[in-house]
């Protein structure tokens, strides 16, 4: 039998049983749970690679560069001697302070990072792709090679200014084993170029309100990445011929909807990634006797370059009559799972009519919203936040909340016992699995220097 220490795939319907005769449509939950995280020591690791690309431009001078600073000096006081770091810094010009090197007693990186003063405009791309050329020579032998970017503005002067360009060198650069998590900082960052820079290149995508802000997604950054357990994360799904099988996140998907091959993220130890899917059943299918409804196989690798092995996993379900049907109880995690991607998705719907100024839109959809999700805890605290932004009208940050909460909601990591009515436990649990009331404010770490709890 499965345990929490082996690599699991779990299938949940919202409801155990199909109508009989009917055409219908059911929900499907399914989860792929890595292990826990060993007991034992921990071994010997591959190095981690990472380019930490600094925007210095004159946007950054005072708070935010010292925060941005002392954010990379966090990430360069965590790696192990052997690991690999380069560090970059760009305005209008890109400048490479620290050279890709093993990263020693650490005394060079300090110093580089001592250095970093206020430029000029905003060369994003440029500085960007210093940072990836800088890691691709060792990206082969590393657990992880990664561009970490920090910005507060937009791509305003370099070679290459516009968001689907830059994005799609992104996509290439993961393909060749560097990968990009992106953070943003205050209102005047570019959100859609960030986030798709990261959601392309394979990387997470994190904003700060403030620069005080940002220290916490950087922990969270580092938390994750030594956690790692499965990478390269692909779910393949098969279904009886006349089922059809749509996919309710919006993750990359290859094939068809007949046999689709989902794209899933990165899996620490602990924890699962989730997809949620819709079966539209015929009625020929319904009756009893049927054939399996969805079948579920997983590929993965290990830091490492491994094959992580998942069993397969296999749903079926009984077909009852309409009366009895209703009887039945709806899965509540199954339940969860669609409110958060139907949330995300009125968000998204919400921050057009921001974009516009429509705010009586926006206050109609988020009170529409509470009555619609008052039985999910965290949606509701998520919503009340919202709605205490849209009062203040400021469309910028708006929208960056918005869209950064309507993707953590699509297709985030969760714990694998992840507590349905409550919140109060989110504190103790892994930063990667928390779930945060606003995605641009520190929630669980208010100073940078405050020790791990």
């Amino acid at each position: 039998m499965p345990d929490a220490n082996t690599p699991r795939i779990l299938i949940h319907p919202l409801k155990p049983a199909l109508i009989a005769a009917l055409p219908q449509k059911l929900p499907v939950l399914v989860r792929i749970q890595a292990p826990d995280s060993p007991s034992e020591e921990k071994k010997a690791r591959q190095p981690y690679c990472f380019a930490l690309v600094v925007d210095r431009s004159g946007s950054m001078a005072g708070e935010p560069l010292v925060e941005a600073v002392r954010c990379a000096r966090h990430i360069v006081d965590r790696l192990e001697p052997s690991d690999t770091a380069a560090l970059v810094v760009f305005d209008d010009r890109v400048r490479i302070v620290a050279p890709a090197a093993p990263v020693g007693d650490r005394k060079a990186l300090h110093t580089a990072l001592a250095t970093i003063q206020p430029g000029g405009s905003t060369n994003l791309h440029g500085g960007w792709q210093a940072g990836a050329d800088a890691l691709l020579p060792d990206s082969a032998g590393a657990a992880i090679a990664r561009v970490i970017l920090l910005s507060d503005g937009n791509a305003n002067v370099g070679a290459l200014t516009d968001s689907d360009g830059i994005a799609a060198c992104c996509a290439r650069a993961a393909e060749a084993g560097v990968t990009t998590s992106t953070y943003g900082l205050g209102r005047n960052f570019n959100e859609d170029l960030m986030v798709a820079m990261a959601e392309r290149g394979g990387g997470n995508h994190y904003y700060g309100d403030t620069a005080a802000d940002l220290f916490e997604p950087f922990a969270e950054e580092f938390d994750f990445i030594s956690s790692l357990c499965a990478r390269h994360v692909r779910l393949s799904l098969a279904a009886p011929q006349g089922v059809t099988i749509r996919l309710l996140n919006d993750y990359p998907v290859d094939g068809d909807g007949v046999m689709p091959v989902v794209r899933l993220p990165d899996i620490a130890f602990g924890a699962e990634a989730w997809a949620l899917v819709e079966l539209e059943v015929p009625a020929t299918l319904a009756r009893a006797g049927a054939a399996p409804l969805l079948q579920a196989a997983v590929t993965a690798a290990t830091p490492e370059g491994l094959p992580l092995a998942f069993a397969d996993a296999t749903l079926a379900v009984d077909v009852v009559a309409a009366a009895v049907w209703e009887t039945l109880l709806e899965d509540p995690l199954v339940v969860a799972r669609r409110a958060e991607i139907e949330a995300g998705k009125l968000l998204a719907r919400a921050r057009q009519a921001a974009e516009y100024g429509d705010w009586g839109a926006v206050e109609q959809m988020l009170a529409e919203a509470r009555q619609r999700f008052a039985s999910q805890p965290w949606v509701i605290q998520v919503l009340e936040s919202m709605v205490d932004i849209a009062r203040s009208m400021d469309s910028a940050r708006f929208r960056k909340e918005a869209l950064y909460t309507s993707r953590k909601m699509d297709g985030r990591l969760s714990a694998k016992a992840e507590l349905l009515g409550s919140l109060a436990a989110e504190a103790a649990v892994p930063s990667f699995v928390r779930r945060k009331v606003a995605q641009g404010k520190a929630q669980f770490r208010k100073q940078p220097d405050e020790p791990q709890k």
